[in-house]
């Protein structure tokens, strides 16, 4: 056989296998489809009074999450808000996206960014603007190995879940409030 033949018959096996074990861990992780609870986060928190959201039609149609929650929340006149965005499995469209991409691509500035622990567990932060409306931004992703703010961990996790035939699931969580 010629050296080109085996070259191509050995590239079409290498193909054959790679479709294989992608067909193989694909239906692996659709038999492991979970669903939030998201109408289980009350609309009374620490004195607060919540009211449900309306979630734009352009913005729910970019997420693609299985599941939204978007509430404004009143604390003694301050309006906050909670936005959590499940995702019950990720694939190609329908990925959590990170809001320092999100909030430039929306026509807000990124004013300062910063890490903290302000959400029980790892919190970025954002000072956004748009106009004369600030706010501050608190966000951070939740997989099944926990909370991050890291888009490469997000991402690292569900690589390896998929290859490992875990659950696909993670979160998004936002809170967000105006600065005066």
């Amino acid at each position: 056989m010629a050296p080109a033949i085996r070259v191509r018959v050995v590239i079409l096996v290498l193909l054959l296998l790679a479709l294989g074990a992608q067909q193989f861990l694909d239906s692996r992780s659709r038999s492991h489809v979970y669903q939030a609870n998201l109408a289980a986060i009350p609309l009374q928190l620490s004195g607060s009074s919540g009211s449900e959201a309306q979630l734009d039609d352009k913005i729910a149609d970019i997420l693609q999450a299985s599941q939204t929650l978007n509430r404004r929340y009143d604390q003694d006149g301050n309006p906050y808000w909670l936005f959590v965005g499940y995702f019950a499995r990720q694939k190609f469209g329908s990925q959590i996206h990170s809001p320092r991409h999100c909030y430039p691509g929306s026509g807000w500035n990124i004013l300062a960014t910063e890490e903290s622990e302000r959400l029980g567990g790892p919190s970025g932060e954002l000072m956004i603007q748009r106009d004369k409306d600030r706010r501050v931004v608190l966000y951070q992703y939740l997989t099944r190995g926990g909370a991050t703010t890291s888009e490469f961990r997000l991402k690292w996790e569900l690589t390896l879940g998929s290859l490992l035939g875990r659950p696909m699931d993670a979160a998004f969580i936002r809170y967000s409030t105006p600065l005066a």
